[in-house]
């Protein structure tokens, strides 16, 4: 009796998916062989290259308040002007995967010593202006600041109106999360910041 011998299936394979990682001097190379325009928006995270969306509006004179008002904030100090620089839309230093460009960055002056953009260490807050970026911001970039132990970290959601402050950074996230509406103030080296005045287009 013949015996039927069942032919087992095999599921066709699936192309190796292959992504290049690049790295800060590769991002550098681009610009300097001209892929990217000087005045193109990038930024790395988690070695891809991410164009950064064309800033609204309501997101460039929010942005304007923030570098204002923390600077009127830190010239009324004369001790914490001399250390801080108030930075609109550079890069920071994560990793060589990872060049992130925030809104703004409250950074210790120290950070030019190492003729490198600043690294966390050098970092006393980090702002991201949110409106269709909202979903990046905290998916990815703020896992990305709390994995490099970026002290604190506001998102300025345009959406919802108010901001939301990160802080004790543990792992891939901020255990400690506050949330700061438009009838609130914050806190910022002793001086408080009203929140209405940040939202004022």
């Amino acid at each position: 009796m013949a015996t039927a011998i069942k032919e087992k299936r095999m599921k066709p394979k699936k192309p190796e998916s292959f992504r290049y990682k690049f790295k800060v001097k590769d991002l550098e190379k681009m610009y300097e062989v001209g892929i990217f325009k000087s005045d193109e928006k990038v930024e790395l995270l988690n070695g891809e290259v991410v164009k950064l969306s064309p800033i609204g509006f309501r997101h460039a004179i929010i942005v304007d308040n923030l570098s204002k008002i923390l600077n009127k904030v830190l010239f009324q100090n004369e001790d914490l002007e001399k250390k801080y620089d108030v930075r609109v839309q550079n890069p920071i230093f994560l990793s060589q995967e990872n060049l992130p460009e925030p809104d703004i960055v409250v950074a210790k002056k120290d950070f030019r010593k190492e003729k490198q953009h600043p690294k966390p260490k050098y970092i006393e807050i980090l702002i991201e202006v949110a409106d269709t970026t909202l979903e990046k911001d905290r998916e990815i970039k703020l896992p990305l600041y709390a994995k490099y132990k970026v002290k604190e970290v506001w998102i300025v959601d345009l959406n919802q109106n108010q901001i939301e402050v990160y802080s004790n950074p543990y792992k891939k996230e901020y255990l400690n999360v506050q949330i700061f509406p438009l009838d609130k103030e914050i806190e910022v080296f002793g001086k408080k910041i009203k929140v209405k005045d940040i939202f004022d287009v």
